[in-house]
């Protein structure tokens, strides 16, 4: 197989990704054996960024690091060119999904100050869209708001559908927590159309968990479970074990709030052995909290307490090396740019 034979077969795997991530991963694995073989060093670091991104997407995120490792290996005696910024885009999400918030921090802000030779727009963009994501996990909603536009801006002249949903989803998430729920459904509604065009299977499905969740706070309690089993359904059959843990999450508030507390207490308890074994400590940290009032309507008041103890010892966790001052140096150019 020669080296124009990879790069299709390479272009192939990135159309199947995010509809076929098993396929791709096939792909992939098989083009980065070829590659080395050949000594073609950027290329393989492309299919290897490749392979991490769909086990990322499986939830296997030390062995999407492991992958990662290869890569830094590769780059010791060689260059790899533009992959250089998707390798730290990839380790920035992983590490922020592993709730290592500072390290996902200087890697985005790697991304952002890399020459054009080591990283295209799309990446610049992504990881605009992640420091947005570190901004609202620590509760600065209306300036994750202001990161996720900015990307949205920097991806106007873009054709890549997926890019541009996973822009709007941002900014959709944003606005429920900033209460702009009426806009944030607007948002929501019109990312559908781009992620159907792009067979983007999984983001469809945190369309559907989102528009759950703010039918849940709008207390239309049915249509918030349905679209929440749509989403469901979908990550089920695409396993995405991170969307699936999530959209149980949801659901159990559902139940919570209609008053089926035993439902509530067997989605919740399903979400956390799923978030336990993906090492998602952000999402454990909200499923304790959820646990806790379940417990209390349940008249169980030490399992209430020990939830919500495990609630308040993970949220320490995930800020004790807090990036307050930091992401407050990072508003501050935001606002002058």
């Amino acid at each position: 197989m020669n080296e124009a034979e990879l790069h299709r077969r390479l272009a192939r795997a990135n159309k199947l990704i995010n509809s076929q991530s098993a396929e791709a991963l096939a792909i992939a694995l098989e083009v980065r054996k070829h590659a080395q073989s050949l000594s073609l060093a950027e290329l393989e670091a492309n299919a290897l960024c490749l392979v991490a991104s769909c086990v990322y997407d499986f939830g296997h995120y030390k062995e999407v690091l492991s992958y990662l490792q290869e890569i830094s290996a590769l780059t010791e005696n060689n260059t790899i060119g533009q992959q250089e910024g998707e390798y730290l885009q990839i380790l920035a999400r992983t590490y922020y999904t592993m709730g290592e918030y500072g390290k996902a921090n200087d890697h985005w802000q790697r991304c952002l100050t890399l020459p054009d030779c080591a990283i295209i727009l799309e990446t610049r963009i992504k990881a605009h869209i992640g420091l947005g994501q570190l901004f609202y996990a620590h509760d600065h909603f209306e300036s994750a708001l202001a990161h996720h536009r900015r990307a949205e801006e920097l991806a106007a002249s873009s054709d890549d559908y997926h890019l541009q949903a996973a822009i709007l989803i941002n900014i959709g998430v944003d606005l429920i927590s900033c209460d702009k729920l009426a806009e944030a459904h607007v948002v929501l509604k019109g990312a559908l159309p781009l992620v159907k065009a792009d067979n983007n299977y999984r983001n469809e499905a945190e369309i559907y968990a989102l528009i759950g969740q703010i039918q849940l706070l709008n207390g239309e309690y049915e249509k918030a479970r349905m679209s929440l089993m749509v989403a469901l359904k979908i990550n089920r059959m695409h396993i995405n074990q991170w969307g699936e843990a999530s959209c149980l999450v949801t659901l159990g508030k559902v139940y919570l709030a209609s008053h089926h507390i035993e439902l509530a207490r067997e989605q919740l308890l399903e979400a956390l052995n799923k978030a336990c074994s993906l090492g998602a400590i952000h999402m454990q940290y909200h499923i304790h909290q959820a646990l806790s009032e379940v417990y209390q309507h349940q008249n169980e008041p030490e399992m209430a307490e020990s939830h919500l103890a495990l609630h308040h010892t993970l949220r320490k966790q995930l800020l004790e090396n807090t990036l307050d001052n930091d992401l407050e140096t990072m508003e501050l150019r935001l606002e002058l740019l």
